[in-house]
């Protein structure tokens, strides 16, 4: 009988400890929205008072999993982009590209779920998968989603040519490399893929060689469709290379935050230096920087729905170059800056990303839940991706 009390006791202590430190999680997840959203107004008035109510009354039964879906519920009824709280796998996807899946990449074309892409070094290049391979089933569910295709293990049940074939497939850790990667379309023609803005892709002589290389082409396709942001500086050294010189494409502003106004970024890299540049500005400026080539041919880029963030920006700007145009489908219309904080109380690895400040257009448009419109909508052809080909790359080197 007493160990059995003390096997309760100690039970209770630990849900009490527990729920103690997800209260507080909650608060600071409260606290740090308060100090730094963007804009203060009745809204946020009224979902700060939800926050601290649920705070204060969270269950003592609830799990990890429950309290971190209830705060992002609530953080999602804020209808704002990069407002999320993010888990230590979350963190280092988005970070540092570490994942662990099988590396097919699919998408739906006419109900059919294609692969597009297989990522090198991955279980399902190691299998033997290939673009152009169907999806019929995976293993342990019915569905057959792109999701699912990326982190199902087992067997995987594929079309090839008119056959059906079996592959097994195991999920394994990888690092996704989102370099930015040069593809020779036809002779006048050049495939530029930019997965990702992030910094460390983007030092001077890297960027800089890579500019290069497209000058030979008298067309550019540039694919920015999985781009889903990354670094203020990284995206503008890419578009200085296409814009030739310095030019203002828009800004970056803090509504709640006085200071001056600084009409650029410095062309520095370093995370914390834009940081502590935007902690002391109103508004900066995005203006491209000299010294990163010229290219003046015909420009193509290709956005969808996974575009987003510094990407869009990005993308948008080509509406003021002459010689380009904007192809797809549209962006994700995701386009606050963010900052992220750690939430150590969470456990190591936890962080909550805040949005401080929203992108404005040189003509103080806002795409914050509009995105990015093309100028032509394009749709995947079946016949095309059965034969692992990119319709929209076709499509765009063809016209």
């Amino acid at each position: 009988m007493f160990f059995l009390l003390f096997v309760a006791s100690l039970s209770a202590g630990i849900l009490i400890s527990n729920a103690g430190r997800f209260r507080d999680a909650y608060r600071s997840v409260c606290d740090l929205t308060e100090l730094y959203f963007y804009k203060h107004d009745a809204v946020l008035e009224s979902w700060l008072r939800e926050c601290r109510r649920r705070a204060g009354t969270l269950s003592v039964w609830a799990s990890e999993g429950e309290i971190l879906r209830g705060i992002q519920d609530l953080m999602s009824a804020m209808n704002v982009s990069h407002f999320t709280v993010y888990s230590p796998v979350e963190d280092r996807k988005l970070w540092k590209g570490e994942s662990r899946d099988t590396g097919i990449r699919s998408r739906y074309v006419e109900d059919h779920l294609i692969v597009y892409r297989v990522l090198k070094g991955s279980a399902a290049e190691r299998a033997g998968v290939r673009p152009g391979d169907e999806i019929l089933s995976l293993p342990g569910t019915e569905q057959v989603t792109p999701w699912g295709a990326s982190h199902r293990a087992g067997v995987y049940e594929f079309r090839r040519a008119g056959k059906e074939i079996k592959i097994p497939i195991e999920p394994a850790e990888i690092i996704i490399d989102s370099s930015p990667s040069i593809e020779k379309v036809d002779r006048d023609t050049a495939l530029l893929a930019i997965s990702s803005f992030r910094s460390e892709y983007f030092a001077e002589d890297t960027w800089r060689e890579t500019a290069a290389n497209l000058m030979k082409f008298t067309h550019v396709i540039v694919d920015v469709r999985e781009n889903a942001g990354g670094n203020f500086v990284a995206m503008l050294r890419a578009l200085s290379t296409f814009l030739c010189a310095d030019q203002t494409v828009g800004a970056i502003v803090q509504p709640r935050k006085a200071g001056p106004v600084k009409e650029a970024f410095d062309d520095d890299l370093r995370d914390l230096h834009q940081i502590a540049e935007l902690g002391r500005h109103h508004s900066m400026g995005l203006r491209t920087f000299s010294g990163y080539g010229c290219y003046r041919g015909k420009v193509t880029v290709l956005i969808s729905a996974e575009t987003a963030s510094v990407a869009e920006i990005f993308a948008q700007s080509f509406f003021y170059r002459p010689g380009s145009r904007v192809w797809g489908q549209p962006s994700a219309g995701d386009v606050v800056l963010a900052v992220w904080y750690d939430l150590p109380i969470l456990g190591a690895g936890y962080s909550i990303s805040i949005p401080q400040a929203v992108y404005r257009t040189p003509d103080k448009k806002e795409l914050e839940g509009l995105g990015v419109y093309p100028q032509r909508e394009l749709y995947h052809q079946l016949e095309l991706s059965l034969q692992g080909k990119d319709s929209w790359v076709v499509e765009a080197a063809q016209f």
